[in-house]
Formats: C-alpha cells, structure tokens, sequence
C-alpha cells in the first residue's frame, strides 16, 4: 500500500516540477525572474491539522488538534529546483505535559510554477487533544491541560491546484520560492480544482460520552472516510510598496460531490453508513515581508480547509497547513557544476518517469 502511495506522491512531484521547465513570458516591468541565481534559506516553521464536528450551534462545536511541533530548518533553491531539509527546534517543544504526546509523519509540498500553483499534502498523525474543553468538561481525569486522545489517529492526502490567469504580471513565486520579485503590485485570477482523502479512527466515539447530548447519533463515529473532489476559483494579489516591501494575499474556494463512509457505535450495536453528499474546499495563502535583489525576510502562510455536509451532523470539517518565517540570501554568480549535475539529474529522472511536455 505505501509503495503504491509513494509511487503516487513522486509522479504528483514530479509532473509539476517538469510543467515549470518550459518558461512563458514575463513582463520584466512586473515581475523579475532570479531562478537562474542559487538562493539559500534558513526557517521557522509549524505545520499544523485539526478537525472538528459541528451542531446546531457554534458552541457545540468539538475540536480535535494534534500536539503540533515548530521545526527549523535550511534549503536552497536554483533554476526552480527547491529542497528543504527541517528538524524540531529544541527549547520550543516542551508541552507534551499540557496538551499530551502526537506521533506524525507530515509531508507537504507547495509548488509555485509560472503559470501553475499546487498543494499536495500527506499527513498521518496519532494523539489528539479536544482545544476547546478541559478534562472537567467531559469528565475525564486526566493530568494534561485538555482532554487527551493517544487511540486517536488520522490520515490524509490530497491536492488542489490553481491556474494563474495573469502569469505575464503576477508571481507566486516571488512570495512563497523566493526565486523572484514583485516590482510592481499586480493580482490575478485563478482557477483549477481539488481532490482530498481523510480517514480518522478511533478505539471508541470520537465524541466524549459526556458531549454527545449537544449532537446527534453521528458524533458516536469510530470511524469515518472522507473523499471529494471539485472544481475552485478565486484570486490573489500582491501589493508592492517602498520598494522592496511586499503583502500578497490570495484566496479560493470550490464546491463539489462528497463520499462519506462512517462507522456508529450506539451502546453494542455497530453500524455502517454510506452518505453521497456535497463537500467544499477553500484555500488562504499569505505573505508579508522584504524581497530585493538579493534578500528575503518574510512570514508565509498556506492553509487549506475541508468540510463536508452530512445527512445526519451538521457539518465535518479538516484543515491542513503551515506557517512559516523565511530568511533567505541569493548569490549573484551563476554554478556551472550545478547546471551540468541538474541536465544529469533530469535525464535519469526521464528514463524512470517519462513525462510529457506541458
């Protein structure tokens, strides 16, 4: 299974990363392309997932959250080829005590093409906190901060990406690969679509016995997966002031069929459910910073959140992202080496996965 799930993920990496070697026009009055300098980067960052089940009112909202972790990290990046190597950042992980203890593998790709930007994510993670109850409200005893879940596990994996309209005069990448610069504050519009998994399990009701009186039989799920799949649209757009200052902000959201597979524990009787319904999808993606010629200081922002309408709940919904702060330096002269080991690379990367030109 895993095989065929990183078989998977490579040919979804790999597709894009070629799409971007073909390089369209730029209007060098807007955008400024340095992919052709080495840049490198050290950072900051937290990726994060949460999921939640809604009533009839916000306040019986259940939120579940993992222990999430800040990584730091190092890369670099040349002729649009990025690699990103993090690890925990020690000092700044110590509340396992409050909030319990989350085990997780967390991959999370954000490719930003000339003409194309996509997201694709794969999580699994186990050990969940409620965040928005104590122990005392579900009526566990419990040493942590709030109610703690180890059994709790959850997987998921999926894409959404977007085409940029107005590529001549509005860079992603100036943002979010630190390979280029917004000289002028342009926006865009942008269309494309999603495809999401998620699975959650449980030893027993994800909802507390003590919390299933605010909703209804279907908070008693041990199980439940989720797929969707639709199209999106929306917009971005990047204000440049004082020169080299920068805030972009962009924005989507689609709408489209959902296939929910829940399984009910009522007292002893167990029970399956199969719902076709409908599901939304909405991405945020966030800069704001310092870009010249030569340095990048920034914080960025890429989420995307998940929800589904079920027949008998009102809704199920999951977010997945991450935040990060980026300091990046990029050097005027141009490595030979690097071209001839990248013409190399991308051979051998031909003969074990043909790709077809854009």
């Amino acid at each position: 299974m895993w095989k065929g799930v990183l078989l998977l993920w490579i040919m979804l990496v790999s597709g894009p990363v070629r799409a971007q070697g073909k390089k369209p026009d730029i209007d060098a009055n807007y955008v400024q392309d340095l992919s052709n300098r080495t840049t490198i980067r050290v950072y900051l960052s937290n990726k994060y997932n949460s999921f939640s089940l809604r009533g009839n009112a916000v306040s019986e909202s259940v939120r579940f959250k993992p222990n999430s972790q800040i990584n730091i990290g190092v890369g670099a990046s040349y002729r649009k080829l990025t690699l990103n190597i993090g690890v925990k950042a020690p000092f700044l992980n110590k509340d396992d005590e409050r909030k319990g203890a989350t085990t997780y593998f967390d991959a999370q790709a954000n490719i930003h093409g000339n003409k194309q930007s996509t997201n694709l994510f794969l999580q699994t993670y186990r050990g969940y906190h409620i965040s928005n109850r104590s122990p005392f409200d579900v009526g566990w005893e419990q040493s942590t901060a709030y109610p703690y879940r180890e059994d709790m596990r959850q997987v998921n994996i999926g894409l959404s990406t977007l085409r940029i309209l107005n590529a001549e005069k509005f860079s992603y990448r100036a943002a979010f690969n630190q390979d280029a610069v917004q000289l002028r504050s342009q926006g865009t519009w942008l269309v494309g679509g999603y495809a999401t998994c998620y699975i959650v399990r449980a030893d027993s009701s994800i909802i507390p016995t003590a919390l299933q009186n605010q909703l209804d039989a279907s908070s008693q799920i041990t199980r439940g997966t989720f797929y969707d799949i639709g199209p999106m649209g929306g917009g971005a757009y990047t204000k440049a002031f004082k020169e080299h200052f920068f805030v972009t902000v962009s924005g989507a959201i689609g709408i489209g069929p959902s296939a929910q597979f829940l399984q009910i524990q009522e007292e002893v009787v167990v029970s399956k459910q199969r719902t076709l319904g409908v599901g939304w999808h909405g991405q945020v993606r966030m800069g704001l910073g310092y870009n010249s010629r030569m340095r990048f200081v920034g914080i960025l922002l890429n989420q995307e959140h998940i929800g589904y309408f079920m027949s008998s709940q009102r809704t199920f919904s999951w977010d997945v992202g991450n935040v990060r702060l980026v300091f990046a330096q990029r050097f005027k002269e141009r490595s030979k080496r690097v071209d001839k080991g990248l013409n190399w690379l991308k051979k051998k990367t031909d003969k074990v996965i043909p790709l077809a030109d854009p």
